[in-house]
């Protein structure tokens, strides 16, 4: 060979640089459709894609050629426009499937290597008269070993990009076509070298072709070609496979946009369902495990509602990058809404491969993370839930975030199974849920109320409103027994707002009979979240004609210092309304009295730890007399909680607390009882 053509090798590199791109795109098509719809795309992707390659190989041929040929051999041709079809077919049917073992990237690798020696062999043939050709077999054998080596890398990297979402997908995968594109070309052309062909021959064979004309002919051809698989490929990608079908006046909310989370990049919850019915099929076809994982980030809102929605998005972006990273290439990761992701987990054999994934990805969450100069301390709580034979993908889904809300339960930053014991606790959530509702429409709901008086003149001056739910068949029952399950299907906001206003109208009656008494109420940690709850107050304030100062609103120091960015926030909103703001439970942490100068509330209740040993212990009485000491310098109006006996309420009084609420006190008593002692303590009063 003397003389090689720059030209058709550029031709060539260009022209195979798309048809790996076009199979790139082709490959993640197959991987993700449905069984019925892989037949006819593999059958179309085999015959346009498979020519393409032969055609650039054809191109090789012709620019290594010294004295191009008068006619050419058509059952050669057609013999190595087949082989090439068959290397297409192995490309395409091995790097589209969820895993890629090693035992078959190795069989498919070695297939499609010599496949590619075959073409070029026939090719080669088919230009000359056979027996004037010579093949150097050792030049041979070492132009097929890196053919197989080429052709086992290029399976991986198409397996891995049919997936790829990341930055600048078409740039990624364009620079990884052309050098695989460099390689295929390579090791085309050392096969023709090892095909010696004397100079000055012609073929003999019957077919007559113009060298020039076919030259022309190919890069039309592959054009052509190349031109069909592109606009099949995207009308693929935009209509879906109905288009195939011909169903042109049927719209289809298929389209790219529809199927993709616009701030994430990563499929939204109309492509999760579309991927969980193809995953489900593949499950069952295949006999391999399939599971969801449900996340949840861990106190996202607190971040939203303290940084910004700004910051709230990129925090998003990176947890959904992280994600992405940390599953295998047969996994797929979606974003359904808000800050929760679902995850698919195809082709796993056994429970432990579950549990890789799955604390991968809360590992990968979990790393240091910086955005805007602000360090974050980022983690998810992950439900598991395996899918069985049969089972419906919203009931699969559905356990998955049961799961999930299990582990948040647990402490957040872990993931938990669905398991008997969650399926059974669900069903009671579900039943408290259903029994919540008819309490909520039938006035099943209950306050009772337990009083706080004056240390100093034992008058009552306020109560703490406690929730209780008279249920039909399991008699009074306490908030720790339903308020789970009210927050977990939403129903703990209708409980608030009518909490509130029980607690608006009491006073109400109150003041028509001019007694001064004042309510607390407790606030649970959705209602911190709520950003409607201060209007929600303000506005029953103003129905019942109530003062700011009628109601006291208790966070528990728990809450507080849990939340605390978010706390703080709230707290400055309460306090700029003329709100009243009480710490419940205070006492229990270590660091409580240092955060006391910072929250600058207006009631501090003891933990009922501390009252019950006050009359034994002298350092508690000595701890008891420094907070209340330090609550007055701060304008601090100081409650003891479980007071029990006369000799609790000595002490306490002695030592400068300002009320007093327990047993000793009252026990907590519903409404129609409160009012009534109100009023006869009031007329007792105004006879003396």
């Amino acid at each position: 060979m003397s003389y090689y053509s720059l030209k058709l090798i550029v031709l060539s590199l260009l022209l195979c640089s798309l048809t790996v791109v076009i199979t790139i795109h082709i490959v993640g098509k197959l991987f993700k459709s449905a069984s019925t719809e892989i037949r006819p795309v593999f059958i179309f992707s085999t015959l346009g894609l498979g020519t393409g390659f032969w055609l650039s190989q054809m191109l090789d041929l012709l620019a290594a050629q010294a004295n191009l040929p008068s006619a050419y051999n058509s059952s050669y041709i057609l013999y190595s426009w087949l082989f090439s079809l068959f290397f297409t077919s192995v490309i395409l049917y091995v790097s589209s499937k969820k895993t890629l073992p090693i035992k078959s990237l190795i069989t498919a690798g070695v297939i499609a290597g010599v496949s590619t020696g075959l073409i070029t062999y026939f090719i080669t043939e088919s230009t000359y008269n056979p027996s004037l050709v010579t093949l150097h077999p050792i030049t041979y054998l070492l132009a097929t070993l890196p053919a197989i080596a080429i052709t086992s890398m290029a399976i991986m990297i198409i397996f891995w990009f049919k997936s790829y979402t990341g930055p600048s997908p078409l740039l990624t995968k364009s620079i990884f076509s052309f050098i695989i594109s460099l390689a295929f070309t390579g090791f085309y052309l050392i096969h023709i070298v090892a095909l010696e062909i004397p100079q000055n021959i012609t073929s003999n064979t019957l077919m007559l072709w113009d060298s020039k004309l076919l030259s022309i002919t190919v890069a039309l051809g592959l054009t052509c070609i190349f031109l069909v698989a592109f606009i099949v490929a995207i009308f693929y990608d935009k209509l879906g496979y109905n288009t195939f079908k011909f169903n042109l006046f049927k719209k289809e909310d298929l389209t790219q946009h529809a199927m993709i989370d616009t701030l994430t990049k990563l499929p939204n919850r109309h492509a999760l369902m579309k991927q969980l019915e193809s995953a489900v099929k593949r499950c069952e076809r295949s006999g391999l495990g399939l599971a969801v994982a449900f996340i949840d980030v861990d106190n996202f809102k607190e971040i939203n509602d303290t940084l910004g929605h700004k910051i709230g998005d990129q925090v998003l972006q990176k947890i959904a990058s992280r994600l992405v990273t940390a599953v295998r290439g047969c996994d797929e990761v979606s974003r359904i809404g808000g800050d929760e992701f679902v995850a698919i987990i195809e082709s796993v054999e056994n429970t432990e491969d579950y549990i890789t994934v799955v604390d991968r990805m809360i590992s990968s969450v979990r790393k240091y993370c910086m955005i805007d100069n602000i360090e974050l301390n980022l983690s998810v709580s992950i439900g598991v839930a395996m899918h069985a034979n049969g089972g419906n993908i919203e009931d699969l889904i559905s356990a998955a975030d049961t799961a999930m809300y299990r582990a948040k339960k647990d402490g957040k930053d872990q993931f938990r199974f669905f398991d008997a014991e969650i399926a059974s606790l669900t069903d009671q959530l579900i039943e408290i849920q259903y029994d919540l509702k008819k309490a909520l429409a039938n006035n099943e709901l209950q306050l009772h109320y337990q009083i706080k008086i004056n240390s100093l003149t034992r008058e009552p001056v306020g109560a703490e409103a406690l929730l209780r739910w008279q249920h039909p068949t399991k008699g009074l029952l306490y908030p720790a027994s339903f308020m789970h399950a009210a927050d977990r299907f939403g129903l703990s906001h209708a409980i608030s707002e009518w909490i509130l206003e029980e607690c608006c109208r009491v006073l109400r009656q109150l003041n028509y009979r001019y007694i001064p008494f004042d309510i607390s109420i407790n606030l649970s940690h959705n209602q911190i979240s709520n950003a409607n709850f201060l209007d929600d107050v303000k506005f029953m304030l103003k129905r019942y004609d109530l003062s700011e100062s009628s109601l006291i609103f208790e966070f528990t120091e728990f809450n507080a210092l849990k939340n605390e960015m978010q706390f703080n926030n709230q707290l400055g909103q309460f306090k700029k309304s003329g709100l009243r703001i009480a710490i419940d439970d205070f006492g229990t942490f270590s660091s409580s009295i240092t955060n006391l100068q910072h929250w600058q509330v207006n009631e501090l209740k003891l933990d009922p730890t501390f009252t019950a040993d006050i009359h034994s212990n002298r350092k508690t009485q000595g701890v008891i007399q420094a907070v209340i000491e330090l609550a007055h310098a701060l304008e601090m109006n100081v409650v003891a909680e479980g007071v029990e006996t006369e000799g609790q309420r000595k002490i306490l009084a002695d030592l400068g607390c300002d009320q007093m609420q327990g047993y000793l006190i009252s026990r907590p008593m519903p409404k129609d009882r409160l009012i009534k002692l109100l009023k006869n303590i009031r007329q007792l009063l105004e006879k003396k």
